[in-house]
């Protein structure tokens, strides 16, 4: 029962006991404030100031079902509202509160995952369907036991007062009291200091323990005025480490390099991974990748000649050296690398963070190892003596793109590609004579499995 029919009624019951030689002279004030209290507009006003509304989810999985019991109908509502408000929702006027609960899995970890999850499948519709953003939101995520709330997320939209009803109301309460001012002036039965009231009305009310209570936003919770949360914007969803694995080919370019002029070679590379999103936005990557290939001639190099020092001669040669078409470079190298990553899908929009693809910039400085020696193609024994043997530690500016594509809660692939440059003029264990080789580079391209942890 809403407040205007509660005062009504008080009002109705204090007439009926006051004189009745006065009744008739107040009657018509007090139907007209009971019509106005029952009438459409006002309770239209009273039940949108403070809507709820449910999602129910299959016990023990995090996927929305919209065709799942009342779901769609709950959805269609809060859409039709969303629309009605969506400009002041949008500039934070209108929050939108968002409880999770869920106890039917067995452990509380995976209660824990699961309500979270689902929380962010109920954001996602709201915000992929009406564009809201993730700052619209505030959320409280518990693993409480309750009978009334288990595998269910609530979305609470409570609307500002209406000043006009508002207003009304205070008039009609001030005449209805000056009336019965006056019907109390000729009874003494009747009791002058007696006072309307109301009781506040509350939807649902829960107070779970701090140790069940998983909160997102620093807000009032939608079905506790009295609950406190923790600030944050960035979803729990979205912060955490991932672990990856990755193999793939790499690809030199220096003296002589992998797509060489009479083959191209087909080295091996395998490395971990592990990211730690900090934000929507930005991450931090730590990577480590061995990676074995080989180098032949280039084109217009195919009859310069090598010394068994790794010195190039700009001449026919000696009786120790071999040109390069006669030979190739066997070379191996660790790369680990520290960069930042950068989440592309948050350019697009924040519903675009919820897709199952994601792009991911990574600028990353690198330290390398390399080992490496020339090697006769005839019968593949070693040319070179080490004179010019790689540096034991040189410095690699470049980074990563990664497409990745989620699979699961926890689980996903991705490509990525790496390209680096190098400073390690010696890198395949060949220097020339006039200045430093510049084009020293590596590609590596990998395909790998993403775990994420929660």
């Amino acid at each position: 029962m809403t407040k205007r029919k509660r005062i009504s009624i008080c009002i109705l019951m204090k007439l009926l006991a006051a004189s009745s030689a006065r009744l008739s002279a107040v009657l018509p004030i007090t139907l007209l404030v009971v019509l106005l209290s029952f009438s459409p507009y006002t309770v239209m006003q009273a039940v949108e100031r403070d809507s709820l509304y449910t999602f129910q989810f299959v016990p023990k999985q995090g996927m929305l079902y919209i065709s799942y019991k009342k779901n769609s109908v709950e959805l269609e509502r809060l859409l039709l509202l969303i629309r009605q408000h969506r400009k002041d929702i949008l500039t934070g006027n209108i929050p939108v509160f968002i409880s999770g609960f869920c106890q039917s899995a067995p452990i509380d970890k995976k209660n824990r995952n699961l309500v979270r999850e689902r929380s962010n499948r109920v954001k996602a519709e709201m915000i992929l369907r009406s564009g809201l953003r993730e700052d619209c939101f505030r959320t409280t995520n518990s693993t409480s036991a309750s009978e009334e709330a288990s595998d269910v997320v609530f979305v609470r939209i409570t609307l500002p007062e209406d000043k006009t009803t508002s207003d009304t109301q205070m008039i009609g309460e001030e005449i209805l009291r000056s009336a019965l001012k006056d019907n109390t002036a000729g009874n003494k039965d009747c009791n002058p200091k007696e006072e309307l009231y109301t009781s506040e009305v509350t939807l649902y009310e829960t107070n779970p323990s701090s140790a069940d209570c998983h909160s997102e936003r620093s807000e009032e919770s939608p079905l506790s005025a009295s609950a406190n949360v923790s600030d944050s914007r960035v979803p729990s969803s979205f912060r955490g480490w991932t672990l990856g694995l990755n193999v793939g080919i790499p690809f030199f370019w220096g003296d002589m390099l992998s797509m060489s002029a009479d083959k191209t070679y087909i080295g091996i590379s395998a490395g971990l991974q592990i990211d730690y999103r900090f934000s929507d936005f930005l991450g931090a990557n730590l990577s480590a990748d061995y990676a074995q290939g080989k180098t032949g001639a280039r084109s217009y190099a195919r009859d310069y000649q090598l010394s068994p020092s790794g010195m190039t001669i700009y001449s026919d040669g000696t009786a120790v050296s071999q040109p390069y078409k006669e030979l190739y470079s066997k070379i191996s190298v660790v790369n680990v690398g520290l960069g930042l990553d950068i989440y592309f899908n948050r350019f697009l929009g924040t519903h675009a963070l919820y897709n199952r693809f994601q792009t991911v910039l990574t600028p990353t400085v690198y330290g390398q190892f390399f080992k490496a020696d020339i090697y006769d193609k005839v019968n593949d024994t070693r040319f070179s003596d080490g004179t010019t043997r790689p540096r034991t530690l040189s410095i690699g500016l470049g980074g990563a793109v990664s497409f990745r594509y989620r699979i699961a809660s926890a689980w996903g692939l991705q490509l990525k590609n790496n390209l680096l440059w190098m400073t390690d003029n010696k890198f395949d264990g060949i220097t020339t004579p006039y200045g430093h080789t510049r084009h020293n580079i590596l590609w590596l391209p990998q395909f790998g499995v993403l775990w994420t942890l929660k």
